[in-house]
């Protein structure tokens, strides 16, 4: 595991897992935070998850990878919350 990465889904997520799969998705490492995180993107909208984590591995730098974690510190990271 890494700190910025794609979220690991869970088992049962399906729909999230085959969406990661076409995209590539799966071959990263999973990390804590990443851009869907910043963009407080959940795992409600497993395509559009898909899509955020395949650009945030397309455009994965050093520069990107240590501004995820400032935001995240900062508070702009909102994780995989649930909404009511």
């Amino acid at each position: 595991m890494s700190l910025v990465g794609p979220r690991p889904g869970l088992f049962n997520q399906e729909e999230l897992l085959q969406e990661r799969a076409v995209r590539g998705v799966l071959d990263a490492r999973p990390g804590i935070t990443g851009l869907a995180q910043i963009r407080g993107i959940d795992m409600s909208t497993p395509r559009e998850l898909a899509e955020v984590d395949r650009q945030m591995l397309d455009a994965l730098t050093v520069r990107a990878y240590f501004r995820y974690l400032v935001l995240t510190v900062l508070g702009r990271g909102s994780g995989d919350r649930v909404r009511p």
